[in-house]
């Protein structure tokens, strides 16, 4: 039972094989009840025409004895007798002769003598031949009145059939429904094996292919027939196999980039202090230019391994931020004062244009400030000297959106969606020589994510770039 085939061949043979018998056994019931019936109203409508034609023909109990209409019965095969008020047999003689003086007592002529007319479906007794075998019996009594003399005899018309036709009727029947049963469960577990297959054979694709994964071959797809559950469940499949593969690269790349960001600064140490001892420490003007190096190496490293840090403690998300309403032009206006250090450097300016109407905001006031931050400081860093970087925010129904525009030499538009990758430089020797990390923007994406905003960029040729950092208002419930 460890195969889920197996489970489901077994449950819906099982379903069929319930359902059939259920419904077999209510035609059964039915059938039975139907020919009961039926029968019943033959008995009824004979025992009457018995009573019509015999008990007031001949209104005496020689009359009857003497009788010959019995053969009317031979043509439904039914047997009729009369009885008389205690159940004897009175007639016909064959009747009179097999019971010999004896009272019948079936539930029907029981009713009969308590004045009823009665039906019975179970009763026991011998045919003319002396066999015992169930019978279908009706019994009603029937009063004669004696206009001479002024007297009533009470007599029991008792006619019967014999239930072998019924049961062998039934169990045609029920024999019928348990071959079409059995054809029914077998075709069943047929048609399920192979649908079955087309349930299961992706299922265990999928077992394979994330073993495989697990072994790390994250390569090949499983194939996608349709577009119900078991397809969409492929096709997420490899969905998710490409994003462990955009994941596994970005993980080797994130290791040889951050091997090779830490390599060049250890390596201008090591070369500068081995200069250093070896002699350079004698002239005072090339120590003091090789000391500034190697500081200025490791505060690199320094920057390096904090962002690292950041970026180790937001991938965690161990604890959510704590976030309070605030005003986005306050936050601004104070991340635009601290930029403004770092663009006087370059002889640029920040022109700010607020909105007139307030904007409150749901964010954490130092990371809603070092992402802004870190986009300003990206676009003083790759604006040309003596140039204008314009913030300015839009207002949606929903939303506020902060523009940074630069006059920058812009990005390459197969580079626009890839700024935010760690590491990732459009130019890497100049971002190398500016001094930076290739992980502020992924930072930044990182941190506005995870209060529910988010960040990206346009840059139309020869236009600089626009930097767009998105947050959504916060409404007062």
């Amino acid at each position: 039972m460890n195969s889920i085939k197996l489970k489901l061949i077994i449950i819906y043979a099982a379903v069929v094989l319930i359902i059939m018998i259920a419904s077999g056994t209510f035609m059964v019931y039915e059938l039975r009840r139907n020919e009961i019936e039926h029968t019943f109203s033959r008995l009824e409508g004979l025992a009457e025409v018995l009573e019509t034609h015999v008990v007031r023909v001949y209104g005496e109990p020689q009359g009857i004895l003497g009788a010959t209409h019995w053969e009317m019965l031979d043509a439904y095969d039914i047997q009729g007798m009369i009885l008389n008020d205690i159940g004897r047999p009175i007639a016909p003689w064959e009747f009179v002769e097999l019971f010999s003086n004896q009272s019948l007592t079936d539930g029907a002529i029981l009713s009969a003598v308590g004045g009823n007319a009665g039906f019975d479906v179970r009763s026991r007794a011998i045919d003319v031949t002396h066999v015992m075998q169930r019978w279908l019996s009706h019994a009603m009594p029937v009063t004669i009145h004696d206009s001479a003399t002024g007297e009533s005899t009470t007599f029991i018309v008792y006619t019967r059939v014999s239930a072998v036709p019924l049961n062998d009727r039934v169990s045609g029947m029920i024999l019928s429904l348990v071959i079409t049963i059995l054809i029914s469960v077998v075709l069943t577990a047929v048609l399920w094996f192979f649908l079955a297959n087309r349930i299961t054979n992706p299922i265990v694709t999928m077992i394979d292919r994330a073993k495989a994964m697990a072994q790390g071959e994250l390569s090949a797809e499983i194939p996608v027939h349709g577009k119900d559950e078991i397809g969409q469940l492929a096709y997420n499949f490899n969905h998710m196999a490409r994003e462990l593969s955009q994941l596994d690269t970005m993980r080797k790349e994130f290791v040889a980039n951050v091997s090779h960001e830490l390599r060049t600064p250890l390596t201008s140490i090591r070369t500068y202090t081995e200069t250093l001892l070896e002699g350079a420490l004698d002239e005072p003007e090339t120590a003091t230019r090789f000391l500034k190096i190697v500081d200025d190496e490791a505060q690199r490293m320094s920057l390096l391994v904090t962002d690292l840090l950041e970026l180790s403690r937001l991938d965690s998300a161990r604890t959510k931020l704590d976030q309070d309403v605030l005003d986005l032009v306050g936050l601004l206006r104070v991340t635009i004062r601290q930029s403004q250090i770092l663009a006087e450097q370059k002889n640029q300016t920040i022109e700010f244009d607020p909105p007139e109407e307030s904007c409150f905001i749901l964010a954490n006031a130092p990371r809603f400030n070092q992402v802004v931050f870190n986009v300003l400081s990206n676009s003083v860093k790759y604006s040309p000297d003596d140039t204008t970087i314009t913030v300015s925010v839009e207002i949606t129904d929903n939303d506020y959106r902060v523009f940074i525009k630069d006059q920058g030499v812009g990005i390459p538009e197969d580079s626009v969606n890839r700024i935010f990758e760690r590491f990732y430089r459009v130019d890497k020797g100049r971002s190398r020589a500016m001094g930076g990390t290739g992980l502020g923007l992924a930072i930044a994406k990182e941190i506005i994510e995870e209060m529910g905003g988010n960040i990206y960029a346009f840059s139309p040729p020869g236009e600089g770039t626009t930097m767009v950092v998105r947050v959504d208002k916060y409404v007062e419930c």
